[in-house]
This record gives structure tokens, sequence and C-alpha cells, in this order.
């Protein structure tokens, strides 16, 4: 730098250096610089505070112009010298905001402003301005507005109502699904209007209740319902706090909603199974209760507070020990044992039969115990359910008893049960099967029923396994006789009926059931043939009947016409009585015939 001559008034130059120092210390603690341009020379001249911003040394002063508008951040620099421009041409004042890039590459924010100066011609000659670093203000804003829209973002993405209400009940803001939940189709139809409109009549007073509450400064909670501007019911859950102003004023109630109509129904629900379940557990003669490690009643239906309340013999409540020694030492002790078994944590099930004390009836119970566990799996308790099964165990004996008797029914009845696949494969016999037709139950199911049927019989078979397959379940075909094979080889007659049971899980097959009617097919043949052998000799002697009988009658008529002589009538009358004898002879000749043809049991009859 140029050296400067000495001051010979060295007092002005002291204050001189003395506003000088302020001014520095005024222009770094604002931030400030001040800076001309020279329109003659073209030279722009900085302040120290100017080039501390643009962080450079004051040695490089005085500086060009286009050193100047190099500082200017590439994208403000047109917009830079077009505001230039335009103060010189136009007149408009100097007043600007840009970027400065300093010497290291550090983007500034600086607002400026200057006077122009011209001539007497009017034509410029210096402009002579300030600006001021703004960087943190700016830096600031851009936060605010960067934190502003990420807060207006998560407001229009927030999936529950966001609104805002002023102290006389105005909507004053509602985010875009708060809009959805009112059935707005657009802000314009709810902004402006009193909220109060879409609150269900009779619960009107929950929704004041927490806006007058946030108005007080009280932030509070309530569930309501609103019918939607499309007429929709919804239940809502709302939390209303305050809006404040900087002096702490409260000035609106800021309030987040929630549609539980959902939840609400899934809660009548439960509320409904709960009814439900309670109503279905006391109803019951089945016994339920639960106990504490200390053998303490935690819960039970109303058939156990009966049970334990006569036991007691008072009303029996919850915390009342379950362990009842009224009732004798051995019921005690039993009943204690269990509760200490299964709060070691066996899961188990006893069956108790006792005369009852109360109906001094005979009961069956089947006696279940299971541990309670919390989250550690430490027991806490045990859950008791005890059914009655007395009429299960009324039944079952009479179920055992009645197989008994059907079971000597099947082994000693004279007819034979079968269960056959389609393909007629045994897949069980009755005992009977051995009486009948001599098998063992084991040789029978080991046979196929087209190896014992009669050839000639296969093809009916064969169709009959076909035809009952297309009956319902339980329909049968009528009866039908087969020849089937003995073990002795012989072959007999047997009436069978066949029934559709191949659904019936307990069967599963075609159930045969089929009698010996040998001797009666015997008899019927026997029958038949004696029948043939009548009518042979019924048609073989007619014309040896009707000879003797044809002259009988014509004699007779002859006799009676009285035109005889007494020697022809004589004569005729032998001849008569020859007829007759001869007619006789015939008839006991049929007889014998016939006597030869009935076996003797039907002659013993006759």
């Amino acid at each position: 730098m140029t050296s400067i001559p000495k001051d010979p008034f060295p007092e002005k130059s002291r204050k001189e250096d003395h506003y000088l120092r302020i001014f520095r210390q005024m222009e770094t603690l604002g931030k400030l610089g001040h800076w001309e341009y020279d329109f003659i020379n073209q030279t722009i001249h900085w302040s120290e505070g100017v080039f501390l911003i643009l962080e450079m040394d004051p040695v490089d002063m005085p500086v060009s112009l286009e050193l100047g508008y190099n500082s200017v951040h590439p994208d403000d620099r047109e917009k830079a010298k077009q505001h230039m421009e335009d103060v010189i041409k136009k007149g408009i004042p100097y007043n600007f905001e840009c970027r400065l890039v300093t010497k290291n590459g550090t983007v500034r924010y600086i607002h400026s402003q200057a006077e122009l100066v011209r001539d007497d011609s009017g034509n410029p000659i210096q402009i002579v301005g300030i600006f001021q670093d703004i960087t943190d203000r700016i830096e600031s804003y851009i936060q605010l507005k960067q934190q502003e829209l990420r807060l207006s973002s998560i407001l229009q993405s927030e999936p529950e109502c966001v609104k805002v209400v002023s102290p006389d009940g105005i909507l004053i803001e509602m985010n875009p699904a708060g809009l959805n939940m009112i059935e707005a189709d657009s802000p314009e139809d709810a902004i402006g209007k009193n909220v109060d409109a879409l609150i269900e009549p009779s619960d009107l007073r929950y929704y004041q209740s927490i806006h007058e509450n946030a108005l007080k400064g009280i932030k509070s909670s309530a569930r309501f319902r609103i019918i939607g501007m499309k007429g929709t019911h919804r239940w809502m859950e709302s939390t209303a706090v305050p809006l404040t102003n900087q002096k702490g004023e409260i000035i609106s109630v800021l309030s987040l909603t929630r549609d539980i109509s959902e939840k609400v129904i899934n809660e009548e629900k439960l509320i409904r199974i709960k009814r439900n379940q309670e109503a279905l557990i006391n109803g019951t003669s089945d016994l339920i209760w639960s106990i504490d490690t200390n053998f303490c009643l935690v819960a039970a239906n109303q058939s156990f507070l009966n049970v334990l309340s006569f036991l007691l013999q008072y009303p029996a409540k919850e915390g009342d020990s379950v362990l009842v020694k009224t009732a004798g030492e051995e019921f005690y002790y039993k009943w204690k044992e269990y509760y200490e078994r299964g709060l070691s944590g066996e899961s188990f099930t006893s069956y108790e039969n006792f005369i009852s004390p109360i109906t001094h009836e005979e009961e069956h119970r089947e006696v279940s115990f299971n541990p309670i566990r919390n989250v550690d799996e430490k027991i806490t308790g045990l859950a008791c359910f005890s059914k009655d099964i007395s009429s299960l165990m009324r039944k079952s004996k009479e179920l055992i008893l009645n197989e008994k008797r059907f079971r000597v029914l099947v082994e000693n009845g004279a007819d034979v049960i079968m269960i056959l696949s389609p393909r007629g494969q045994g897949k069980y016999v009755s005992p009977s099967i051995t009486k009948v037709m001599g098998y063992t139950e084991k040789e029978a199911l080991s046979l196929n029923l087209f190896d014992v049927v009669h050839p000639d019989d296969s093809p009916k078979l064969k169709k009959r396994l076909f035809d009952v397959l297309a009956l319902p379940l339980g329909g049968s075909l009528p009866s039908e006789t087969f020849r089937a094979k003995h073990k002795d080889g012989s072959w007999r007659y047997v009436e069978s009926t066949l029934t559709n049971m191949l659904s019936d899980e307990s069967i599963g097959g075609i159930v045969d059931n089929f009698h010996d009617v040998t001797e009666k097919e015997t008899q019927l043949e026997a029958i038949k043939t004696q029948n043939q052998k009548l009518k042979s000799i019924a048609w073989t002697q007619s014309h040896v009947v009707r000879s003797p009988l044809a002259r009988i009658m014509g004699l007779t008529q002859l006799i009676r016409t009285g035109s005889l002589t007494k020697e022809e009538e004589d004569k005729s009358l032998g001849y008569l009585l020859n007829s007759a004898n001869e007619l006789d002879e015939v008839i006991w000749d049929i007889v014998r015939k016939s006597q030869e043809v009935i076996p003797p049991e039907f002659n013993s009859k006759t």
C-alpha cells in the first residue's frame, strides 16, 4: 500500500482513527460492508467489512468491476447486472439481495442498498452503497421453511383427522384425512363452517366438553359420533389441546381425531361375546372355576358357586378357600392332592363317582385340571372344569348291554351278516357263518363271494352288487336266492338281501344278510315236480274216464225215454252196471298213480 505522509493535524487524525475503529467494529458486529463504484475509472472500492464477508485480503483493493461481479453467485450474476442496468437507465432505487461466493467457496447471502450519483448532465459518475451479510437470517428462514414444509407434508399425509377450530367452533383448517372423514369434497365445503353441525346431537355435549377444556388450557379426550356431509355415521375419538399466540393467549383449539368405528363395533362384539359366554357358562350344569396358589377362589360360574355354597353352608364368593372340611377328611385331602398336582405344573383328568349331597342321586363327573401361567411361565393358579357325564355313563351301560344282546343274537341266529366291498370281498362276517355254511370266520373272509356262488348265478350276483351301489344310504334290494357252495362241497340255496352302507363311517361297505333256504327250495322243487306228474296223469287218464262215463250217460238217457222193451231195458241196465264198474276201476287206478307221486308225509296228512 502507498505510505501516508505525516499528518500536520495529529489531534484531528486521532479522532478520525477513533471513529474509524468504531465504524469498523460496527461493520464487524453488524456484518456490514460499504462499497463504491466509480463509473469513470470503472473501479470498485470495498471496505474492510466487505473483504471480511468475502474472506479476502484488503490488500487486493481496489478491485475491478469484473472481479466484483465474479464474486456474485453464478446463478445470481445476470440478475445483479440487470438490476444495476435498471438503476442506471430506469432510475429505480438500488435494493438487491443475492448470493456471494467467498474466496474459500462459501456461499453468503447479502442484502445491498446504494445511491446513484449523477453529474449535471444526468450521467452516472458514482454509486455508493452498503450491504449486510444476512446468511444467518436466510438460512434460518430456509430451515423454518423446510420445517414448515415437513410439518405440512406430515399434516397432509397424516391418516388421522387434524383440525384447528376457532373459540366459537368455526373450522379454520383441516387436513385431507379429516376432510375425507367428514365426506367433504373440497376444503371449501367445510372451512368456515361450525363443527357442531357434524356431531351427532345426542353426543354434542361430549365434543363441546373437550373444546371448552382446551379453551381453558386443559388437554382432554372424548368419544362421540359424527354424521358426515353425505350421511355416513362414524364413531370418533378426539383429543383437543389449546393453541396459543406469542403472548401465550389461547387463540384456537387443535384436535387430533381418529375414526374408531371398527374398534367400537369390535368392542360391542366382544361385549356380546362375553355376555353370551357368561350366559353359556352360567347356564350349564358343568362346574367351571379357577383358584390361585393359595387354594382361594378366583373366578367361578354359578353352578360351582352353588355347590361350594352348599359345602360351606354360606354364600360362596371370590377369595373363599375351595378346600372344605365340612364334607369330611377323605374329601378334603383328595381334592387338596388334586389341586397340588395341578399347581405343580401337571395337567390331568380325574373321574369321580359319588352320591350328590344336593340331589342325592348318583353322579359321574370328568374333572380336568390345567395350570395357569403368566408371561414368565410362572404358575399363578389352576383352571378346573367338572363335566357331568352321568347321562353318558348310563347310555354307555345301555349300549354295552345292547351290544351283548346283539352279539348273542348275531352269533346264535340263523342269518349270516356279512360286510362286503363293492367287488364282493368280505370285510366282516358274523360267527353264524360256521353253522350255516361250515366255514370259519377267517376262512370266509379269505374268500371272495364269487368263489362260492354257483357259476350260473354269478351274472345275477354281479348285477346286484352294481344295482345296490345306485341306492341311497340304507337302501336295500329285494331278497333273491342264490346257490352257494358249502364247505363240505354241497350246494346250498341261500336267500340274500343287500343294503348300501358304503358311506356310513362305522360300516363302510355293502351289508349282505342271508340265510339257508335249501330245505324250502327242495320242497318247492318237489311240489313243482309232483304238480307236473299229476298234470301228466290227469291228461293221460282223461279219455279213459270219459269213455265209460259217456256210455253211462247215454244208457241213462235211453232208459229214461221209456221206449225200450223189458228185455232191452234189462240188457241196458247190465251195460250200465258194467260201465260203472269200469269207471270205478279207472278212478282207483288214478288214485294209485297219484299215491306213487305224492311223498308219504303228504299222504299221511291227506
